[in-house]
């Protein structure tokens, strides 16, 4: 029986983003302590010497001091051994060692419990662990004891993206450009937002607001280029991330999304040799980005899809269930692995898959699809037919409507039912 061509797994990658962001930002220029002769201390976020006056630049604005009031000395001899510790901290992260780095920076809070770039040292080093909710209570903390530092709000922006909460990461990253209207993470930050709601205009206006603050900005090109891809504007598409992978070639993020496009363009051309040629790009695209990138589920289902598309099944199988192995939550991964299944006549494998991706998600529709061809091939009707009925239940008016109703009508025939 006739079963329905994989398409190319157009999905948006979380972990691309929490990359994206994390590689954007520079290191910050954090609040450190100044000491005066006669006792007294002063937070700061830089500090210059011109002449006889010390310039000093607070939360409250510059202020200027003589420079016999202010003790450099003892200024630069704390600030060098705080600093030996950050600098051990960062070489533990660095190496990947956040656990490590989270120990430090949580002694230096119990040394002070104000410490507002431990505090929020100590945010970044746990979204490096992946503890995300204790990342969000980090970067409050340090709002509550320094409400006018952008990066804190680009930051936890940057968390609640990660974890797929939209609305507070638009909210936070729109309060980072109240304080700060050129922090071009945070522009980033709400184009990648606006994408994910395919609020591609918006998407594409901060992207380029981005952009003008940092022209060499690879993240947003790849994100420019996610966006014009999701537009169907492929030849904008690649345009971008090509910019993109001459910015930064070891990003991965615009290797994958090249693989995208050039997945569509290869499904949408009619000529032989250009399709296989498109599959060919995007395989390789697929296989860049799952080298730079240790795990990255989303490139390796795709990179699967793409196999199929050039008619090596064995490889795609491997892929899709290697993307599997690292993220068992793709509903989409398992039902292109059923269709594989189903396809070379592996049923009850096909069965299985089909059920896991509606287990995930009841609403994909094309996973009753395959589930119901499976089960009809192995003339198990009434199956059959329950599982047509739920594609119907969900999408009456599906783009594979009509074909199920003639396959449901079919197995209802042949299995003698009234009904499913």
């Amino acid at each position: 029986m006739h079963t329905r061509k994989l398409k190319p797994v157009l999905l948006l990658s979380a972990a691309f983003m929490a990359t994206a962001i994390g590689l954007a930002h520079p290191r910050q220029a954090y609040p450190y302590v100044i000491y005066f002769k006669n006792g007294a201390t002063a937070e700061v976020r830089e500090h210059r010497v011109e002449g006889d006056k010390v310039y000093l630049k607070m939360k409250s604005g510059e202020a200027a001091f003589d420079k016999e009031q202010v003790d450099l000395d003892k200024t630069e001899k704390d600030y060098a051994a705080y600093k030996l510790v950050l600098d051990k901290a960062q070489s533990m992260l660095d190496g990947g060692g956040s656990a490590g780095a989270v120990k430090i920076y949580m002694s230096l809070i119990e040394a002070d419990s104000v410490d507002v770039r431990a505090h929020f040292l100590l945010g970044v080093a746990l979204v490096k662990g992946k503890h995300y909710d204790d990342a969000v209570y980090e970067y409050r903390r340090v709002l509550e004891l320094d409400p006018d530092w952008p990066q804190a709000r680009t930051k936890l922006g940057d968390v609640y993206y990660i974890q797929g909460n939209y609305n507070e990461a638009i909210d936070n990253y729109l309060k980072a450009l109240d304080l700060d209207q050129r922090d071009k993470e945070a522009h980033l930050g709400l184009g990648m937002c606006y994408a994910k709601q395919e609020m591609f205009e918006g998407a594409r206006t901060e992207l380029y607001k981005a952009i003008e603050l940092r022209p060499d900005y690879a993240a947003a090109y790849a994100t420019l280029g996610y966006v014009y891809y999701k537009k169907s504007e492929f030849d904008n598409a690649l345009v971008a991330l090509e910019k993109a992978v001459s910015m930064d070639a070891s990003l991965p993020e615009a290797h994958y999304y090249m693989g995208l496009v050039y997945g569509v363009l290869g499904t949408e051309q009619r000529d032989t040799k250009k399709r296989l040629d498109y599959f060919d790009k995007s395989i390789e695209s697929f296989r860049k980005a799952v080298t730079l990138r240790n795990e990255y589920p989303e490139a390796h289902a795709d990179l699967g899809v793409a196999f199929y598309n050039r008619g090596s099944v064995a490889r795609a199988v491997e892929e899709l269930e290697l993307a599997l192995t690292q993220k068992p939550d793709m509903p989409i991964a398992h039902n292109n692995l059923a269709g594989i299944y189903n396809r070379k006549g592996f049923y009850n494998e096909a069965v299985a898959e089909a059920k896991k991706a509606v287990a995930i998600d009841p609403h994909l529709v094309e996973a009753y699809f395959v589930m119901g061809n499976a089960y009809a091939n192995m003339k198990k009707y009434k199956e059959a037919a329950r599982a047509y009925d739920r594609y119907l239940y969900y999408s009456p008016d599906g783009p594979l409507s009509d074909e199920v109703n003639q396959r449901l009508a079919r197995v209802l025939k042949e299995g003698g039912l009234e009904g499913p």
